[in-house]
């Protein structure tokens, strides 16, 4: 049997090319073999009415970011996978948590990749000491069963999914088979013992969780490091959280004392206050349900050569080029012979469609070399028309920038004024637009 190793696809004869995920040469021979399974006791139907009393509680972590990106804490039964580069610091942020878990019962830290002098090393240089949580150095998925059997042990952690095996698995670690086979033991280990089991996934060269998509399915979170190479500075994002809102992000500065949680992000995502360059403005994004304050920046040159770039970081290209031609059809602005440049600061990418705004005016300001005061906020998205269309969450995006105490003036769209809750955000005038052009005209 065939199996693409990026999809779990399977066929009786080798394929260039992966019907199901497009993915080419992607096809390795593999013994079919019958995932391995736990003993578990039969279940009975349960009505909807009388489901309450099967309710848990959330369990917090002990760090506040990683509560946020769960959606208030761990769950019993859950199954989180922390996915990421090499060095960004998985390792590290499981050991943390272990270590603030072991307040609430045993924990089992299964590492197959390090000897458990390696991970003590980690752990003093953390400053780790509890009698609580237990280092063990296996590969052997029945091994770790019998481990968390006989420890009694209420969380188990596991680094990593990719060099664990189970011995009725034929297949070498790592493979699609492996792996997916560990992964549904792990899935019902978490289920029948009802404890939370925290999975550590490497990741492909293209950045995407080593292993078939199948182990994304499997899991309840999936929860994704990034990171730029020279940064310290860490984010994690929730991609698929069945418990809690996707999107969601958390961030961390990396130190030689471990990850420190980054509560004020106006020190990370925006300019000094009284900075004061052409080309720069401040927008307010959701991620997930968290409201963040960043600049955009651009910057308009004259081409030096026959070809004009266009170039965007952290904001989607098709998006930043449909901007251009706006800009140039609606406010008669001619770029065909202009390179520009936008830039999303701190390193974030963003998708929400209320940066248009933000993006349109820090490239008009760019190109004629006029300053916009740190002090305003644009909010909206910006149609084919040159209109300012609604955004969601306006509430939640006006209280934010009301608390930071940073901004004085924010340009709505029209439409949104209605569903302001309050009609005077402290300190904060609010400015009612409809058009790409009015807002121009308002600010200079």
């Amino acid at each position: 049997m065939f199996i693409c190793n990026s999809c779990g696809y399977k066929s009786v004869k080798w394929l260039g090319r992966c019907p199901m995920c497009g993915s080419w040469e992607s096809f390795s021979e593999e013994k079919e073999v019958v995932s391995p399974e736990l003993d578990k006791p039969s279940s009975s139907p349960v009505s909807l009415g009388q489901s309450e009393v099967l309710k848990r509680e959330r369990i917090p972590t002990g760090i506040k970011e990683l509560d946020k990106v769960l959606g208030g804490g761990l769950i019993r039964g859950e199954v989180v996978l922390v996915g990421g580069p090499p060095g960004v610091g998985k390792s590290t942020l499981l050991l943390e948590v272990s270590s603030h878990l072991t307040s609430k019962g045993k924990v089992l830290y299964v590492s197959a990749e390090e000897s458990i002098e390696q991970i003590n090393l980690r752990a003093d240089r953390l400053r780790i000491f509890s009698d609580n949580l237990y280092l063990v150095n296996e590969d052997n998925l029945e091994e770790i069963y019998r481990h968390l059997k006989q420890g009694d042990f209420r969380f188990l952690v596991v680094d990593s999914i990719q060099v664990v095996y189970h011995p009725k698995i034929s297949s070498p670690k790592g493979s699609v088979s492996q792996v997916k086979g560990c992964a549904d033991f792990f899935v019902q280990i978490a289920k029948n013992e009802g404890i939370p089991v925290l999975i550590i996934g490497h990741v492909t060269k293209e950045g995407t969780i080593a292993g078939p998509k199948l182990l994304e399915h499997l899991v309840d979170c999936v929860l994704y490091f990034e990171s730029e190479t020279i940064s310290t500075y860490r984010i994690l994002r929730a991609v698929k959280n069945r418990f809690g809102p996707a999107g969601e992000l958390a961030f961390f500065e990396m130190t030689s004392s471990g990850l420190k949680e980054l509560a004020n992000l106006a020190d990370l995502f925006l300019p000094e206050k009284d900075r004061s360059i052409a080309g720069s403005c401040i927008v307010c994004v959701i991620e997930g349900i968290r409201p963040i304050t960043l600049e955009i920046q651009a910057l308009v040159s004259r081409a030096s050569f026959g070809m004009v770039r266009r170039r965007s970081l952290g904001f989607d290209f098709n998006r930043f080029s449909l901007l251009v031609a706006i800009i140039e059809k609606r406010v008669k602005i001619s770029l065909s012979s202009e390179d520009v440049f936008l830039n999303v600061g701190g390193g974030i990418k963003i998708n929400d469609p209320a940066a248009d705004l933000g993006a349109c005016i820090a490239i008009i300001s760019s190109y004629k070399d006029k300053i916009v005061p740190f002090s305003y906020v644009f909010l909206g998205e910006v149609g084919l028309a040159g209109e300012v269309r609604a955004v969601t969450n306006i509430n939640l995006r006006l209280k934010e920038l009301e608390r930071s105490k940073l901004f004085k003036k924010v340009f709505v769209p029209q439409i949104n004024v209605r569903e302001v809750e309050k009609k005077n955000y402290r300190g904060i005038k609010i400015e009612e637009v409809t058009s790409l052009k009015e807002v121009l005209d308002r600010i200079w």
